[in-house]
């Protein structure tokens, strides 16, 4: 089930204050890699990994202004599935607002915003599998001034599905200009394309 982002405030309130001038500074060039930390020999196009890497800032911005942040979002995902959500851009369905978790072995990848309260998942397909698909699309969320922001990967299990293994058409993929060679694992990378007040 979907963890609730006001559970994490304690996480989140170590994360850094941006100031007003650059609210969404802490979404610029963003970048979670779960890597590999070892093999797996009973299943060789997984590996070994931590459950969960997370990234956590304060949105800056305007006391009292809600702000339609416009990202660019890449990845490196395997596959989870959500029931119960929206996916809002019908090109894009592995992009969800809310919904709960049913394959929590597999990693599910999402940002988590207090305010106004919401939980956007960027990796739901209509099944799981050992598969790596590799995403490149544009989002736009509402943020408010002093909101948290928490950009997490969670896995209930200590296996991910691996881009670093060799003999499987899905893997070895990169991110064009973010990384020269196959990174192991999975990755996300985000960039800001547009911070606009309401």
């Amino acid at each position: 089930m979907r963890r609730n982002v006001f559970l994490l405030a304690g996480v989140m309130a170590a994360g850094a204050v941006l100031a007003q001038d650059d609210p969404a500074g802490g979404f610029r060039g963003l970048f979670i890699h779960d890597e590999c930390m070892g093999e797996n020999v009973e299943q060789p196009d997984t590996c070994l990994h931590a459950h969960t890497h997370e990234k956590s800032f304060t949105f800056g911005g305007r006391p009292g202004v809600v702000y339609d942040v416009t990202l660019r979002v890449r990845g490196l995902f395997e596959p989870t599935r959500i029931e119960g959500g929206k996916a809002p851009d019908a090109a894009n369905p592995w992009f969800v607002v809310g919904g709960e978790d049913k394959s929590t072995d597999y990693s599910q990848w999402h940002i988590d915003v207090s305010s106004p309260a919401a939980s956007y998942t960027l990796n739901n397909y209509p099944r799981v599998s050992h598969t790596i698909y590799k995403e490149d699309f544009q989002v736009t969320i509402p943020v408010a001034a002093g909101a948290k922001v928490l950009i997490q990967t969670v896995d209930s299990n200590d296996r991910e599905i691996d881009n670093g293994a060799k003999g499987r058409s899905d893997r070895q993929q990169i991110l064009d200009d973010v990384a020269s060679k196959p990174p192991n694992g999975q990755v996300l990378r985000m960039d800001v394309l547009a911070v606009k007040a309401r």
